[in-house]
């Protein structure tokens, strides 16, 4: 039963104007958040236009192979060189075009990863209702798989070491400076 204040009671007129304001507010709440909807939905079309006509393109180091995958990472085109089979082995060329395609698909779906990371985000329950639960807290935020990384195929490929990954840049300044110094060479 809803307790209802003497005040409430004995002015049913401003209670109903009451009810009234906050009734609009709360249309008005929902009203934005379709607009919001509206306008997202907008977004994800012509971002799923500009996805579909996408391509990445990674050519081999020596410039015998190349891949083209759409933005999904799915294989569109594979180039040889007529020289890519007097050079080198099946075996070595079979890893390259592996590699390549590994190095492309990690692009592709990075960069739509990125572009679609912003259009997932949506408006939160208690910011409309008090008490109400985030809907944040039944979503699992986290892409059902990992793509392959683009640097490590890149590096593993060519036998380079991939960039490294410091949380601090500043951190390499002082083995610099030591390297060189134990080197003999003066770090300045």
């Amino acid at each position: 039963m809803l307790a209802v204040s003497a005040r409430d009671e004995s002015d049913p007129a401003a209670r109903r104007q009451e009810l009234e304001n906050r009734n609009a507010a709360l249309r008005g709440q929902i009203d934005s958040m379709l607009s919001d909807l509206r306008r997202r939905t907008a977004e994800i079309q012509e971002k799923q236009a500009e996805a579909a006509q996408r391509t990445h393109e990674i050519t081999s180091e020596d410039g015998l192979v190349t891949v083209i995958v759409d933005a999904s990472g799915t294989l569109q085109k594979l180039e040889l060189s007529p020289k890519a089979f007097e050079r080198g082995t099946p075996d070595r060329l079979a890893t390259t075009i592996t590699s390549l395609i590994r190095e492309a698909t990690g692009t592709a779906q990075q960069s739509l990863q990125a572009d679609f990371a912003g259009l997932a985000e949506t408006p939160d329950l208690p910011s409309i209702v008090d008490g109400a639960p985030m809907l944040q807290d039944f979503f699992n935020n986290t892409p059902l798989f990992t793509p392959p990384d683009p640097e490590a195929e890149r590096a593993a490929r060519t036998g380079e070491e991939p960039p490294s990954r410091r949380a601090d840049p500043d951190d390499d300044l002082d083995d610099d400076f030591d390297d060189a110094y134990a080197d003999g060479r003066r770090p300045w």
